[in-house]
């Protein structure tokens, strides 16, 4: 495409003025970069309608969705937060939830220890504390990767071993009841 100057240029009127001045080169080569980046602005707006094609517009989809990443998130992690959140519907039921874990690509099975009752339970099921209810254990069945502590390559302060999936993780998290507390566990 021709750029704007040219078509700046173009548009005066051929005998009152001459586009080869020196001075009138120079305001249509600062308008016409003005209106250049005008447009390519209005590209990358343009592409931003959607998440899709954020890209750096990436951190005001995440500001409306209150989303917070972690610092050391990837874009493709920020971009599926993105994604999952906008795509909740609402719910707080197992399959509601594990619905969800499979829209994100996780296969997921949750577990709800129960308190030991008298007449329900008999001996050898596991005794609980009576708050056991408000917990419920997420088991992520995937190839989550693993990093364990070392010598040159960690720094003081570090866990000995770390290991989970931050998108999963914080989209549950977000979605819980806030009178629950939920923990993960990964299979591999």
């Amino acid at each position: 495409m021709v750029g704007h100057a040219e078509l700046l240029a173009l548009l005066l009127p051929p005998v009152s003025y001459a586009p080869t001045g020196a001075a009138l080169q120079a305001e249509l080569f600062t308008e016409g970069k003005a209106l250049d980046a005008t447009l390519t602005s209005a590209d990358r707006f343009q592409g931003a309608i959607t998440p899709f094609f954020a890209e750096q517009l990436l951190p005001d989809w995440e500001r409306v969705c209150g989303i917070t990443p972690s610092a050391d998130a990837a874009y493709q992690q920020r971009l599926q937060a993105v994604l999952a959140k906008l795509a909740e519907t609402g719910g707080l039921s197992i399959p509601y939830f594990t619905r969800l874990a499979a829209s994100l690509g996780y296969t997921i099975t949750i577990v709800e220890p129960q308190p030991f009752r008298a007449g329900i339970n008999r001996a050898g099921d596991p005794l609980w504390v009576e708050d056991i209810q408000w917990v419920w254990q997420v088991v992520v069945a995937s190839q989550s990767r693993s990093y364990l502590f070392r010598a040159g390559q960690s720094v003081a302060g570090e866990r000995l071993t770390s290991f989970g999936d931050p998108v999963i993780e914080s989209v549950i998290s977000d979605l819980k009841p806030a009178h629950t507390f939920v923990y993960f566990a990964y299979q591999g």
